[in-house]
């Protein structure tokens, strides 16, 4: 395995695949619990729990974005109009429902053109 981590190592570092050639060379990354054992192994950390807690510390903020933005005229501002009503008509605004509002509302804000992601 280490002998793996090198060599993949030494491929980014030397060679600058694109993500496409990447995951062709390796994969197994295209496996979820393949891909956060190995982020595991390589920083020690937990993926999903990192991920979430940096969100949870950046929701306040990101919502605020969101409704300035949505506060606004055009495409992106009336698709995040339409993420943060549904938000705020839901009875529970508990922290999973903030975070899949900001979690859906990311491309929109980004001006990802692959919406249907999620």
């Amino acid at each position: 395995m280490e002998k793996k981590f090198a060599l993949r190592r030494q491929n980014i570092v030397s060679g600058s695949p694109s993500v496409n050639e990447f995951l062709n060379l390796w994969p197994a990354l295209h496996i979820t619990s393949e891909l956060f054992a190995e982020y595991q192994r390589i920083t020690n950390e937990n993926l999903p729990h990192k991920f979430y807690a940096e969100l949870d510390h950046h929701l306040p903020r990101l919502m605020t974005i969101l409704r300035q933005k949505a506060s606004k005229t055009g495409k992106a501002a009336d698709t995040l109009a339409n993420l943060l009503k549904v938000h705020d008509e839901q009875e529970l605004h508990d922290v999973s429902s903030r975070q899949t509002t900001v979690i859906r509302g990311l491309p929109v804000l980004l001006r990802d053109k692959d919406l249907g992601f999620f």
